[in-house]
């Protein structure tokens, strides 16, 4: 199986993390990268067809605050009618709109949450990677540091591989939904 997880950024500017994690057995291996421009994303997508993609942004956007991270608020997610989160709402908006051009399943995910909830989540991103390292991941977090966009994009895998498997929970409503690792 395999598990797609996007930290997207506002602007393709900046650096939006990119994981893939392909499950075989008991492995998880994870290859995790860094792109730009929402074809580059897009193509990345095509090219390794997951089962499941979750991306670290809001995937809906209507111009007012959504339930979904008002319940999350707690986790530190911010309202997406906040100028920075509009600019990444718009961006994530548009991509959800191209992945159901091509039939892509997806969901929308919060990594904050999902490290907070398995208990990844430190103020220190080497002690998250040793963290991931001990709960018996491989690939890239072997190899080298990652970034924090890419650990970002690994909960988000995470989370994707979680949901397909039946562990996770939904919050929100109408005007959102963001899935959450259940335990």
């Amino acid at each position: 199986m395999r598990f797609i997880g996007i930290d997207l950024a506002g602007s393709p500017k900046n650096d939006t993390g990119f994981c893939l994690l392909e499950v075989t057995g008991e492995e998880k291996k994870l290859s995790v990268t860094l792109l730009h421009s929402d074809s580059e994303i897009l193509e990345k997508i095509r090219k390794n067809d997951p089962d499941l993609t979750a991306i670290d942004a809001p995937l809906t956007y209507e111009g007012m605050n959504r339930e979904c991270d008002s319940i999350l608020r707690d986790y530190g997610a911010l309202p997406a009618t906040l100028r920075g989160m509009e600019v990444l709402a718009k961006r994530g908006t548009r991509l959800a709109s191209e992945l159901n051009k091509v039939g892509c399943k997806y969901i929308e995910i919060y990594a904050k949450a999902t490290g907070k909830i398995l208990g990844f989540y430190d103020a220190d991103d080497r002690a998250i990677q040793k963290k991931l390292l001990a709960a018996g991941l491989c690939g890239d977090l072997e190899k080298r540091m990652l970034t924090k966009d890419e650990i970002d994009a690994v909960f988000a895998a995470l989370t994707a591989y979680l949901h397909y498997d039946g562990k996770s929970e939904e919050v929100g409503g109408a005007t959102g939904k963001i899935i959450i690792p259940k335990i």
